[in-house]
């Protein structure tokens, strides 16, 4: 999918679509349909895909463009509240995203073949392990600075 078509899709499949978004990313809703269907001269700009992006929780935009660059978009490590059981919930999150990632491929390679949506699907659960891998890795390392003294609580990664 590319960007302009992720940008529809996220606008008109918003609750209400562009005549609720608009206002909500500080754009008139008839500049904001113009903007995502390419209607005129009307072209959607990076803070306004920023912000649709960002208010929506939809990464479609985001994920597009990565896409169109050869790349992909992982999440931030969540930062951590020091929970007594974060790092076993953390590999409990890596077990789950492993398992969906196994599903997605034993799914995929059903009938031999791998289609274009298939393997989209299977580099987004690629980058959800990856991502919680690295969240992982994080709460070992604030586990590991637990009870260290302040001088010696970074550690070397």
């Amino acid at each position: 999918m590319n960007v302009i078509d992720a940008a529809y899709n996220v606008v008109h499949d918003y609750p209400g679509g562009a005549e609720s978004l608009g206002p909500r990313v500080e754009k008139n809703p008839t500049t904001l349909n113009h903007e995502v269907a390419e209607i005129g001269t009307a072209k959607l700009g990076l803070k306004t895909a920023v912000k649709l992006t960002v208010f929506t929780k939809d990464y479609r935009i985001l994920e597009a463009y990565a896409a169109q660059c050869g790349r992909m978009v992982l999440p931030m490590p969540e930062v951590l509240a020091g929970e007594s059981d974060d790092c076993l919930k953390t590999l409990g999150e890596v077990l789950r995203e492993s398992g969906e990632l196994v599903r997605e491929m034993t799914s995929s390679l059903a009938d031999g073949t791998i289609s274009d949506n298939e393997y989209d699907r299977i580099a987004k659960e690629c980058g959800h392990l990856v991502s919680g891998v690295t969240n992982l890795l994080a709460a070992a390392r604030a586990r590991n600075a637990q009870g260290k003294p302040a001088s010696e609580a970074g550690g070397v990664a």
